[in-house]
């Protein structure tokens, strides 16, 4: 795997768990409704300088993030857009902490509204190893309409080089 949760070790080996077992997929008791398969970050993780100061060749004036658009599955929304989302470093060597959030979209309606819509938030990694490995978004204890994750990039520091892609998976409650 080459992005871990930073939670416990126990926690990231219930969810190999699941994982394995085929949990945590379409109609489990939730739906997708968001573009999984194009609202995507794809990083570089390889040998280099991880510096993240405003100085250092790989920022630009010390921004060093990647942020996206999440669109709707089609007839799900009225809205093209969704909300967004913002990976940041953008770039780095294997074992770089990259932080992710979610910040979806408040129609301030009941009905139609990503907000109150979305009860599961993911993040899908294809490393190029033949296994996705997904992974489950926290939902924002005090604001609704964010969810975040931090994930480490696998590999040795020294060799590692790939493009890896992340992409952001959005669900409704089915049950």
């Amino acid at each position: 795997m080459s992005f871990v949760d930073t939670k416990s070790a126990r926690a990231l080996s219930a969810l190999l768990l699941l994982l394995v077992l085929g949990a945590c997929k379409q109609g489990d008791g939730y739906a997708l409704i968001s573009a999984a398969d194009t609202d995507c970050f794809s990083i570089t993780v390889s040998p280099g300088d991880d510096d993240d100061s405003a100085g250092d060749d790989d920022d630009s004036a010390g921004v060093d993030e990647l942020a996206i658009e999440l669109h709707p599955a089609p007839g799900v929304f009225d809205l093209a857009v969704i909300g967004d989302a913002v990976m940041s470093p953008s770039a780095g060597p294997a074992e770089t902490r990259f932080f992710i959030s979610i910040r979806l979209v408040d129609t301030g309606t009941v009905q139609g509204n990503p907000t109150t819509s979305v009860d599961r938030a993911t993040i899908t990694v294809d490393n190029g190893e033949i296994d996705l490995n997904e992974l489950e978004m926290e939902p924002s204890p005090v604001d609704e309409r964010l969810w975040t994750i931090t994930l480490v990039a696998g590999g040795d520091p020294e060799t590692t080089t790939r493009t890896d892609s992340l992409c952001v998976g959005l669900y409704t409650a089915t049950e």
